[in-house]
């Protein structure tokens, strides 16, 4: 494909892969090397104007204040929702890093 100028191409990817799917440099690199690849890719290719690696992951939420022990045994339904908000939020800390390599022409 040929993008006009000013097109922009995009490639995203996360830390999970096929091990039998990738090269060996791919699955010897962390995170940091992963991008530097991709962005070669976009170096070596052709001519961009600007070619920029970024983490998309979204911020965690913070996971909210807990309610002190005389306020779970007043109204217990405020520690159960303190410890299912606080699980939640722990999963979305736990979950995989996404990246885009970004080519402008």
């Amino acid at each position: 494909r040929v993008l006009r100028p000013g097109g922009c191409a995009l490639i995203s990817f996360s830390n999970r892969c096929f091990p039998t799917k990738a090269v060996a440099m791919w699955l010897q690199a962390d995170d940091i090397d992963r991008l530097t690849i991709v962005g070669s890719y976009f170096h070596y290719s052709a001519p961009w104007a600007s070619i920029e690696a970024l983490d998309i992951k979204q911020p965690a939420p913070e996971a909210p204040e807990r309610p002190s022990l005389g306020e779970m045994f007043n109204n217990p339904s405020k520690g159960i929702a303190w410890m299912n908000t606080a699980s939640a939020v722990q999963k979305v800390k736990a979950s995989d890093p996404m990246f885009v390599v970004k080519g402008v022409k």
